[in-house]
Parts: structure tokens; C-alpha cells; sequence
């Protein structure tokens, strides 16, 4: 019937080929912009260690300070006294803390939870800088050179204690934490 016959039939298997790969290069391209976004929507702010102990030598300024307010008017009253003895103990415990803290701080920094966020769109260079910044690598240069051929995720991330490169390299390039997931491993 058609002269061409074989033209044609190849024709309509290009077209439906192309047709085919357009909606799946549009359908990675509505992902890629879910992704990002979704990392953009309500997140909680990332610390930095420096950043996390100044709150925390504050929260405990304000402790202490709380502590002491409840104190003194119940010093004062004498019919009230169990409520000194009830503010005595928090007193006494953020003491032992400071103690705590003044003996034991390698064993606390060993437990030091760093938390990284790669987003969607950073190259090795911008992930390598935020690892400098969060002091997980110390020479950006020789990190890039050891991810060259390995695909940097977008995610969230969580380094304990002082990781080696090779593990820190292990964990960017496995699978990367869900947001509910990260938010449980800081909490616990």
C-alpha cells in the first residue's frame, strides 16, 4: 500500500520514542524541584558547634538564674519550706553538671553529633567548603580529589565524633537520612 512502508513505521517509532523520553525528562525535572523544595519548607536551623555551645551556656545561665529567683522568696517565707527544698536540688545538679563538663570534656566531644544538610544544586566544592565549615575535613583540596568520580547526594547528614575522610566519603555517597529520620537521631 505505501511505498515507504518501513520509513514511516520507523518515523512513528521516533516520534513515539521521543514523546516517551520528554515526559520522563519532565517527570526527573518535577522530582529534582520537589526535592529542593522540600528541604527548603520548615526546616529547623543548623548549628554550628560553636553556635550550640553559646546556647547552651546560656540556657544554663538562665537555669541557674531561674533557680536562684525561686530560692530567695521562698527563703524568705518560712512556712514555705518545701519549696526551697525542691528548688534546691536543680541547684545542686547544675553544679555536678558544671563539674561534669570541666572533668569530662574529651569523652563528650567523642559523642558530638554534627549535623549537614546538602542541598539539591551544591557541587563538590560547595559540599567540601561546608564540611570545612563544620570542621569534619580539614583539607578541602584532598576531599575533592578522593570524591572526584563519586556522586555527592542531596540530604541530610549526620557525622558522630571525628569521622576519617574515607568514613565521611561513605556516608555522603550512601543513602542520606529522611527529614523525620534526622530529626529523630538529633532528638535521641
Amino acid at each position: 500500500m505505501f511505498k515507504n512502508r518501513s520509513f514511516v513505521a520507523g518515523l512513528g517509532v521516533g516520534i513515539i520514542a521521543g514523546a516517551i523520553l520528554l515526559q520522563l525528562m519532565q517527570i526527573g525535572d518535577e522530582s529534582q524541584q520537589k526535592l529542593s523544595n522540600g528541604f527548603n519548607d520548615g526546616e529547623p536551623k543548623l548549628y554550628t558547634q560553636a553556635e550550640l555551645d553559646e546556647k547552651l551556656a546560656e540556657e544554663r545561665d538562665k537555669a541557674s538564674r531561674n533557680a536562684a529567683e525561686t530560692a530567695k522568696p521562698a527563703a524568705e517565707k518560712p512556712e514555705e519550706s518545701p519549696a526551697v527544698k525542691a528548688s534546691e536540688p536543680p541547684v545542686e545538679s547544675s553544679k555536678s553538671d558544671d563539674k561534669k563538663e570541666g572533668s569530662a570534656d574529651k569523652p563528650t566531644e567523642a559523642a558530638v553529633k554534627r549535623q549537614v544538610r546538602i542541598t539539591g544544586g551544591m557541587n563538590l566544592t560547595d559540599t567540601a567548603e561546608l564540611l570545612s565549615e563544620q570542621k569534619l575535613i580539614s583539607d578541602k583540596d584532598a576531599f575533592i580529589k578522593a570524591m572526584k568520580n563519586k556522586p555527592v547526594r542531596a540530604g541530610y547528614f549526620i557525622f558522630e565524633g571525628n569521622p576519617t575522610v574515607a568514613d565521611i566519603i561513605r556516608i555522603l555517597t550512601s543513602q542520606p537520612l529522611t527529614k523525620s529520620e534526622f530529626e529523630q537521631q538529633m532528638k535521641g
